[in-house]
């Protein structure tokens, strides 16, 4: 995904609505493959086509799957390009978190020494 492309979504509800309609379309199409059905049904078709997907006739479920996962792509998004900060990312909550555990350790080591020092002397 080129970080210049313009987005198919205007804000991140709009991109997780896109998302779950096609991860649920996605779901239709393998239970449907699963079950070995001879033909697509008439809504499932219809929802295909409302995300912007041809359906020629005699296509087979596997590829409806690959066209409906390439439709996904332009909702996924780009890691390198998207550089939001903060700690909504895993690896930046891990690392404030191991930061926080890191300074409570080492102040209760400094208060602990203290004592010992009072005690002494």
């Amino acid at each position: 995904m080129d970080a210049s492309a313009p987005h198919a979504y205007g804000n991140e509800a709009e991109r997780r609505y896109h998302l779950r309609r096609l991860d649920d379309l996605l779901e239709a199409l393998e239970r449907l493959n699963l079950a070995e059905a001879k033909t697509l049904p008439e809504a499932v078709k219809a929802r295909i086509e409302t995300e912007g997907i041809t359906v020629e006739e005699g296509t087979s479920f596997s590829r409806l799957i690959e066209l409906v996962w390439a439709q996904q792509e332009k909702y996924l998004i780009d890691l390198k390009a998207d550089r939001r900060k903060g700690s909504r990312r895993v690896g930046d909550g891990v690392i404030a978190s191991h930061r926080v555990l890191d300074a409570f350790i080492l102040g209760r080591l400094n208060i602990a020494g203290k004592r010992r020092r009072r005690m002494t002397g």
